[in-house]
């Protein structure tokens, strides 16, 4: 199924391909908790199309939202000069018009957001923001922490994982 997004939204969730990546190679169900425990997780259809792991039915399953970017859109995403990849432009671009949070471990794409006051988390705050909700254990988000980490060691750092194990409590 695929959204068109055509209003301002508020407490939605915009992931980009990274953090999709490290999700399934983790725990897929993941994405299908944080929709039901922390907020709506939508995806836009070039990222969905830049990711091998995830097929439509995976989407349906999980709660995704597919969007479809406008005509306007992907030319913005098209003409912007700079060192993000057509997929990250998009996404910065639909979190600011339609009042999305982004969620991405890429530090350019945070970069972009802060500087276009677009709201913005890491991958493994969602995991916490699971445990605060109640919709996962501590426990159970402390292997899919070290699990991320250990799929993922480049984006996610020691460091990240020890603040977010801290936050959790563990």
């Amino acid at each position: 199924m695929v959204l068109s997004m055509s209003k301002k939204t508020h407490s939605l969730l915009i992931m980009d391909a990274n953090i999709l990546i490290d999700f399934f190679q983790c725990d897929r169900t993941i994405i299908k908790l944080v929709n039901s425990h922390v907020g709506q997780v939508f995806l836009a259809t070039p990222v969905f199309d830049e990711v091998k792991q995830i097929k439509e039915s995976d989407c349906i399953r999980l709660g995704i939202k597919l969007i479809e970017p406008d005509l306007d859109q992907l030319v913005e995403a098209f003409s912007n000069i700079g060192s993000l990849s057509f997929q990250d432009k998009l996404c910065v671009i639909l979190a600011k018009e339609h009042g999305m949070t982004c969620v991405s471990n890429d530090k350019p794409l945070r970069r972009k957001c802060v500087s276009e006051s677009v709201p913005v988390i890491w991958g493994i705050e969602l995991v916490c923001l699971l445990v605060d909700s109640g919709g996962l254990s501590a426990q159970d988000a402390e292997t899919i922490i070290l699990k991320i980490h250990a799929n993922n060691p480049k984006y996610i750092s020691k460091a990240i994982v020890r603040r977010a194990l801290i936050k959790i409590g563990r």
